[in-house]
């Protein structure tokens, strides 16, 4: 059983017909906020290699769609629904920098990919990862994300604290963080978190699991609106989790409407979470009970452009299939592992492409065994087995994971952190592992290595990674004993 399991106890009708086609054109004219997956390709470059095609992944693309690099547009071709092409400039990668990729729909609807981006890392391949001294920003962290929440076009950091708060550090852009800043309250201790505009105005908001005072259930959802200078204004709470609470969340624009729609599972019961329709105001209207529980990922898995949705339950990983208007089909199962998936408070289920073949891969942590499973997605929404890498923590150790190309060199590794037996990070004895599983490149990963970290402190509450200083190359954030440990790769 894992640590957070433990925690957790009308128009008047008119008869004309050319006037009734219209309406219900219109009606269906809004293209839907697109959907950026997994990283580019290719997902690094070389510094002063010159101008290059990037092919960007995801769902909900749309003929016209452009695709920016760092907020501005560049040269787009359309593939296909979940597949562009754009031309990336000789200029933007002269030097050491990180690339934020976001795709934008034309209007009506549309909008920019506000709940997701990837990431294009211009620096010369590393031959390790090595880390300046940790610099440790206090925090009571159950939950942590990085994204752009302030809207500076910096990766900040997001943070559910178990006390209650939702709090941001603010990123300076090279590598520091502010002092957190309280924008919300009511955070349930270890639910999730995610982000998107929720009400169209350009602005980041922000959605995660409230409790009531004391840490019990029932637990709800609750908005944060996002109304600029790093001001948030709380909505009224929904979505109610009578003995459960919302863990794994995924933010997309499910029935093509051009608003942004959420999904919430629960975990440690068995009722509360599903399916929410955004109504563009920062409101959400429940349409479908999903009671399957635990983490989850959006992606397109079948190749038709539409999100889809994994989650991690019982003994498996099950796929549900997203019909473009909302809703998703039955359950069906991709993998089994023998025990329950899972380890520590930190995020279990991650989507990525670890072969580069444009189409989503998965990987799980299961800390039972001390290790991490690989599932290569086929694109059709069929799935290779399970193969899994040793972290060489042992068995029954709780651990946390990232993915992220580490050195720069395209191909996406895995890094996992496991806290030592004594929780005092002053002690001479406090000597927590850390290791990285160099990728490949085709979906396979090299043998667990042992990485030194200045003043490591375990991760437990789990791993978010991220160019923080942007000179291409990723840095990480653990989160565990005393707050957040920010690593910045040199």
């Amino acid at each position: 059983m894992n640590l957070r399991t433990r925690y957790s106890k009308s128009l008047p009708w008119i008869p004309t017909a050319a006037v009734a086609i219209s309406l219900v054109a219109s009606a269906f004219a809004a293209n839907p906020v697109p959907q950026v997956v997994g990283p580019p390709v290719p997902q690094a470059v070389v510094p002063g290699s010159g101008a290059f095609t990037l092919k960007v992944y995801g769902a909900n693309f749309v003929s016209g769609a452009v695709v920016n690099w760092n907020r501005s547009p560049r040269s787009t071709t359309f593939i296909s629904a979940r597949e562009l092409n754009a031309q990336i400039l000789a200029s933007d990668v002269e030097k050491p920098t990180a690339g934020y990729i976001t795709v934008s729909n034309p209007p009506p609807g549309g909008g920019r990919s506000s709940s997701s981006y990837s990431l294009v890392e211009v620096h010369k391949p590393t031959s390790t990862i090595a880390v300046k001294s940790r610099s440790l920003l206090p925090s009571d962290s159950f939950y942590t994300i990085a994204a752009d929440v302030t809207g500076y076009g910096k990766l900040d950091l997001l943070s559910g604290e178990g006390s209650g708060p939702v709090t941001v550090n603010r990123s300076n852009g090279d590598g520091t963080f502010q002092t957190a800043a309280t924008i919300g309250y009511g955070y349930f201790a270890v639910a999730g978190i995610a982000y998107g505009d929720f009400n169209g105005d350009g602005k980041p908001d922000v959605v995660f699991g409230s409790g009531l005072v004391g840490g019990d259930p029932p637990t709800h959802l609750k908005v944060l609106i996002g109304e600029g200078d790093d001001k948030f204004r709380g909505l009224p709470r929904f979505g109610l989790f009578a003995d459960s609470y919302p863990r794994g969340m995924v933010v997309g624009d499910f029935n093509h409407d051009g608003l942004l729609d959420l999904f919430a599972a629960h975990e440690g019961g068995n009722f509360g979470g599903g399916v929410f329709l955004g109504k563009g105001d920062g409101t959400f209207k429940h349409v479908q009970n999903i009671s399957q529980y635990g983490d989850a990922v959006g992606a397109d898995f079948d190749g038709d452009g539409i999100l889809d949705l994994i989650l991690e339950y019982g003994k498996g990983l099950y796929l549900r299939l997203g019909n473009g208007d909302g809703t998703f089909q039955k359950a069906r199962r991709i993998a089994t592992d023998a025990p329950f998936p899972g380890c520590g408070f930190g995020p279990t289920l991650v989507v990525n492409d670890f072969n580069g073949d444009g189409k989503a891969d998965l990987a799980f942590c299961d800390d039972h065994a001390g290790r991490i499973g690989i599932v290569l997605g086929n694109g059709d929404g069929t799935f290779q087995n399970p193969v899994y890498y040793t972290t060489g923590f042992g068995t029954g150790n709780e651990f946390s994971f990232a993915v992220g190309d580490f050195n720069s060199d395209g191909k996406t590794d895995l890094i996992a952190s496991t806290p030592a037996g004594t929780t005092d990070i002053s002690s001479a004895n406090f000597e927590d592992e850390f290791v990285v599983l160099w990728g490949k490149g085709d979906g396979t990963f090299q043998k667990a290595k042992k990485i030194s970290l200045p003043q490591n402190s375990g991760g437990e509450m789990g791993i978010v990674s991220g160019d923080f200083n942007s000179d291409g190359l990723l840095d990480f954030v653990l989160i565990g004993n005393g707050g957040l440990s920010v690593y910045i790769q040199k």
